[in-house]
């Protein structure tokens, strides 16, 4: 019973509605906490938009990182279940860059049984008009991809289905504090308190925090999201290669993934991408037709260490980050974590490599 009022009690301001904003509002309002989620555009309109969307817990990352990401692919199971609405296209990931073929690095992936090491048939099989076979690849087919707009308002919904309110159009102008406690946020349609407040803002979290006198490190790294229109089928997988990433788009198109090199010129993303729709020309038989359909630059937030930032703040009591790149991936799972921390005030050891703390000069314990 005293669990139940202090979920009735709990008031939470939830900055920023993208993929990770939205896990968290939803987790929040499904354990019962009063949730406002505060968003200066539109759901999902920031990096979460940008995302190429893979699903993807064996991606390069720092090690205290991988507690977290293991259970990506169980909690976004969990998140279809609970939101019927959610979409999830399970379609396996097809890897073999030279990082992934290196065999130190084989014999590390060896033993995960979620990843399966398969040969030029196999892959065939797999992927039938890829023209240029590799000799192996490592297929992991429980992983997969998914629409970030369409997930965040899946999760938005969800969260409103259990109480929450979510207010678009209505940039944060600034944090109210009273002493060394957040209170609460003045936005553009007036002011909202609440018990606690969670910073999901991406890369726009480090400039609300410095007026508190936080510095953040945490800086916007760009990358290029490539649309082209394909014929149906084209790609069956999720495949990652040392010239791209593609996969197939929820509209029937294509989405490549780049790495961003210059603003403009022979290496800005413009020619980037001409020189995408020529790479998947040349490796796929029915590629000849693909149209270009537009290049987006998203500016991923990267903490300095690469590592998330999650926890409550050392610095003022009612303040809650969470700042991290791999968004789409890591979402469900901090979400329920968030959540679990919050309402059930239950620190979460996933969690502890993350803590805000860790950039102070003193690293006092949370």
């Amino acid at each position: 019973m005293n669990d139940e009022v202090k979920v009735k009690q709990l008031s939470v301001i939830v900055v920023g509605a993208g993929i990770v904003g939205a896990s968290i509002a939803y987790h929040l309002a499904r354990q019962g906490a009063q949730v406002t989620v505060v968003e200066q555009a539109t759901p999902g309109s920031g990096v979460t938009g940008h995302s190429f969307a893979w699903i993807n817990p064996l991606g390069d990352f720092p090690v205290a990182a991988r507690a977290l990401r293991s259970q990506a692919l169980v909690d976004y199971q969990r998140l279809q279940q609970e939101l019927p609405g959610l979409k999830i296209n399970w379609s396996g990931a097809l890897c073999y860059t030279d990082a992934v073929l290196d065999s130190k690095h084989a014999n590390d992936r060896g033993t995960d049984p979620s990843v399966n090491w398969i040969d030029r048939q196999q892959i065939g099989q797999l992927e039938p008009h890829l023209q240029v076979l590799p000799e192996r690849a490592r297929y992991a087919p429980g992983e997969g991809s998914l629409d970030p707009i369409a997930t965040t308002q899946t999760l938005l919904e969800g969260a409103r289905a259990h109480g929450a309110r979510v207010l678009t159009q209505n940039p944060v102008l600034g944090l109210q504090v009273d002493g060394k406690r957040l209170v609460g946020v003045e936005t553009a349609l007036g002011s909202y308190q609440a018990d606690c407040m969670v910073l999901a803002a991406g890369c726009g979290t480090p400039s609300l925090l410095q007026p508190l006198g936080i510095k953040l490190p945490v800086s916007a790294s760009p990358s290029i999201l490539i649309r082209f229109d394909a014929p149906p089928g084209l790609v069956k997988t999720l495949i990652s290669n040392n010239q791209l990433e593609i996969r197939a788009a929820a509209d029937g198109g294509l989405l490549v993934a780049e790495d961003y090199i210059d603003a403009s010129g022979p290496q800005g993303p413009d020619a980037i991408a001409q020189q995408a729709m020529a790479t998947l020309r040349q490796s796929f038989r029915g590629a000849e037709g693909i149209v270009l359909r537009s290049v987006e630059v998203g500016q991923r937030p990267m903490p300095q260490d690469q590592l998330p930032i999650i926890g409550l703040s050392d610095q003022y009591q009612g303040l809650y980050l969470a700042v991290m790149h791999a968004g789409v991936t890591l979402a469900a799972t901090v979400g329920r974590l968030i959540s679990q921390e919050l309402v059930q005030g239950q620190p979460c050891a996933e969690l502890s490599p993350c803590r805000p703390a860790r950039f102070n000069s003193d690293h006092r314990p949370l």
